[in-house]
């Protein structure tokens, strides 16, 4: 994977589109996730984000700033997609200024997070196809039998391919994010 700069961004060519696809895709769908609990809309919301991002060629001055502006971007659209679902915006306000909108509470933290969920999901994009598929399984809270019985594998097998891949998520993530990375995994 090509390394991230603001001057590869900034030229907003094929090349912009792909590097912000591969460094942030997964990791903004799976923080969407977080609100909307739900893929598909996850997804949509996160294309729509880079579709805007595309046609205004919005410039940046560092790679933080940007990850902190995707991420308030989805952050926002989430809610927005949340208070169009619920007219009364009970539900969104209690949701947008609680705890249950974020698991910890200090900006610092969050964007570690943050940061921690972009590094998790470009090293799950380097896991084999199967290891890759069992691991985000996993990760949605699924149970062996489960995963067996959707890609139609032995529960033995599924056992296999996590043990791989944390001993790849081991092997290529630091300590700090190995430990958030459990935590994010047990709940």
């Amino acid at each position: 994977m090509q390394p991230l700069t603001i001057e590869s961004i900034s030229k907003w060519d094929a090349q912009a589109a792909r590097l912000l696809y591969e460094h942030f895709y997964a990791a903004l769908v799976n923080y969407a996730l977080q609100f909307t609990k739900e893929p598909e809309t996850s997804e949509d919301l996160v294309q729509d984000i880079f579709a805007s991002l595309w046609e205004r060629k919005i410039t940046f001055a560092s790679v933080p700033l940007m990850k902190a502006y995707l991420y308030n971007s989805v952050r926002n659209k989430c809610l927005n997609h949340l208070q169009r679902k619920v007219p009364t915006g009970t539900t969104i306000t209690r949701f947008a200024h609680s705890d249950e909108a974020f698991s910890v509470t200090d900006d610092r933290e969050q964007m570690f997070s943050e940061e921690v969920y972009r590094q998790l999901f470009q090293m799950i994009d380097q896991m084999p196809q199967r290891q890759r598929e069992v691991f985000l399984m996993v990760m949605e809270g699924r149970k062996n039998k489960e995963i067996a019985e959707a890609l139609h594998i032995a529960v033995e097998t599924v056992r296999t391919n996590k043990k791989r891949s944390m001993t790849f998520l081991r092997e290529h993530l630091d300590r700090d994010s190995m430990v958030l990375l459990l935590f994010l995994l047990l709940g």
